[in-house]
């Protein structure tokens, strides 16, 4: 029997087709049982087929696309989401006007600095006296944020 025929199948269509999906709206969607829906959850993210990233409210799910599993993860948290949301609309920024631009210290920018730029999100050249960070691929972190439909920063 093909794999789309089974609830497994459609439970993995629709989180392809719905990233950033919650277990509710799963079983409203595809009006599944809420066993059957959590069942085969629990079982294509044991086979690595999808991953959850677990926000304030919900356990959300997304196609597991290896490079994209990372940023996905970034964008569900509220500052790095923000620094990343600054870099967007100013494309090269220092690091205090990153600072001063979303309100956050200067020492929890450069603790998610680090990390942006260990995962390959931003990269930092040097200007002088004043490090300048960018993204490295604008596009890619564009595509990944309509991906999980995450609430963008005012």
């Amino acid at each position: 029997m093909p794999l789309w025929t089974l609830p497994k199948g459609k439970i993995l269509d629709f989180i392809i087709a719905n990233p950033s999906s919650h277990l509710r709206k799963i079983k409203s969607n595809l009006n599944y049982s809420m066993g059957t829906v959590q069942y085969y959850l629990t079982m294509l993210e044991k086979e690595g087929k999808i991953k959850s990233i677990k926000t304030k409210y919900y356990k959300n799910y997304y196609e597991v696309n290896e490079s994209d599993e990372n940023i996905l993860a970034i964008l569900s948290l509220d500052s790095p989401r923000s620094i990343i949301t600054y870099l967007i609309e100013h494309e090269s920024s220092t690091h205090q006007g990153i600072s001063k631009g979303v309100g956050l210290t200067s020492s929890t920018i450069s603790w998610h600095m680090k990390r942006l730029i260990q995962l390959q999100i931003v990269k930092s050249e040097y200007s002088g006296k004043y490090t300048v960070y960018c993204l490295r691929d604008r596009d890619y972190v564009l595509y990944n944020i309509n991906k999980c439909k995450c609430p963008l920063p005012i």
